[in-house]
């Protein structure tokens, strides 16, 4: 279910930076499809200020969801805070590489998850970050409204149901089918496609082997 949820998350960020009429100029290339961004707006959300504000309100928010005291507050804010950095990192290393940077930020947030381990000892605890830990990703508390959570709820909502078609204006495309698998491709040509039933995500590069991911 988590798989689905990101993989639907990237391809609603595809289409909202495909379909933009009024940026199309300052659109950069499609990122990992989890958030397309200007590159001013890129830049600006991962600088260390912004960084450090999104894991101050990103631990705030869970603790209040969960009740958490405020050394553990801490804790947490560590995390997002390295989360962030790491994120910053691939803003550059994969500007044109849409697979590569998909692949890089699945590891960020995996290694996220790894480091809550430390911090929500408790079973019953870190079962519940995991329950809503897709509420807390840093996409959700961009301070640029083109990134906001309700943008990307709205394009999941409304978007991507059995039948859409989307088509960037540098050939990249969107598919959902009518099974609810999902299919992007990029400008350079790399696919992806995720199974609805199973959540199984197919990865062919242009240039290289097929990845599955189950």
């Amino acid at each position: 279910m988590k798989k689905t949820l990101l993989f639907l998350s990237a391809a609603a960020a595809f289409s909202l930076g495909s379909c933009s009429d009024n940026k199309t100029a300052e659109t950069a290339t499609l990122s990992d499809g989890m958030a397309t961004t200007t590159s001013s707006t890129a830049t600006t959300a991962y600088t260390p200020e912004a960084i450090e504000s999104r894991a101050d309100r990103i631990a705030a928010d869970m603790a209040a969801k969960m009740k958490f005291d405020d050394a553990t507050r801490t804790k947490v804010r560590t995390v997002y805070v390295t989360r962030g950095q790491r994120l910053a990192e691939l803003q550059s290393r994969y500007a044109t590489d849409t697979m590569g940077m998909a692949a890089a930020r699945r590891d960020v947030y995996a290694n996220a998850d790894t480091e809550m381990q430390s911090v929500f000892t408790d079973p019953t605890q870190y079962s519940a970050y995991q329950a809503s830990r897709m509420d807390y990703m840093d996409d959700r508390y961009m301070d640029d409204n083109t990134m906001s959570s309700s943008s990307s709820d709205d394009m999941t909502s409304s978007e991507l149901e059995p039948g859409t078609k989307i088509k960037g204006d540098d050939g990249s495309k969107l598919k959902v089918q009518a099974d609810g698998d999902v299919k992007i491709k990029d400008a350079e040509g790399n696919k992806a496609k995720m199974d609805a039933d199973d959540g199984t995500v197919k990865m062919k590069p242009e240039e290289g082997d097929k990845t599955v991911i189950k």
